[in-house]
């Protein structure tokens, strides 16, 4: 699930931490259920293209931190390159940041510790050939490295099957 807000401060808010400490019956069924959830509050560092695409890759991955500065720079140019490419929509940089909190919420506890990815790759597009090859050749993980990230990332492929808008959420 991929969630965007209109402020980063929702995630500290007091609505939202009340949210997370009051989880719904339903929540308190489920969360057991979901296993090794990585879940990372993320700030856009770079954005490219738009509009809302039926195919999504997401390449997760750490900095080497003495070439953390020279890994942005290249990323940035290579999403600015590919987000108008046929097949995709758009290219996306996130940077974990993750707020910081005094104790688990109750929904962490219920579920277990969620890990945390530091950077993570957007790749959207209405083509999923187009996604896929694109990740495999110019963000794979030797790529990743060779510009200056750590170890080898975790690329996931996604479909869209459902989307909402606050419109859908207006009272009746």
């Amino acid at each position: 699930m991929l969630y965007e807000l209109d402020q980063y401060e929702t995630l500290t808010s007091n609505a939202y931490r009340d949210r997370l400490n009051a989880p719904t019956p339903w929540s308190t069924r489920m969360m057991p259920h979901h296993l090794d959830m990585v879940r990372s509050q993320c700030r856009v560092a770079a954005s490219f293209g738009g509009g809302v695409a039926r195919s999504l890759a997401t390449i997760r991955f750490s900095p080497d931190f003495a070439r953390e500065t020279d890994l942005k720079t290249a990323l940035v140019g290579i999403l600015r390159a590919l987000a108008p490419k046929p097949g995709l929509t758009g290219a996306h940089l996130l940077l974990t940041d993750t707020p910081r909190r005094t104790s688990p919420t109750t929904e962490q506890r219920i579920r277990g510790a969620d890990r945390v990815a530091d950077w993570i790759v957007l790749v959207a597009g209405y083509d999923p050939d187009v996604v896929q090859k694109v990740v495999a050749d110019q963000l794979s993980s030797s790529a990743l490295r060779f510009a200056g990230a750590r170890e080898n990332s975790t690329i996931g492929h996604y479909t869209l099957e459902f989307t909402t808008t606050p419109p859908d959420f207006a009272a009746t």
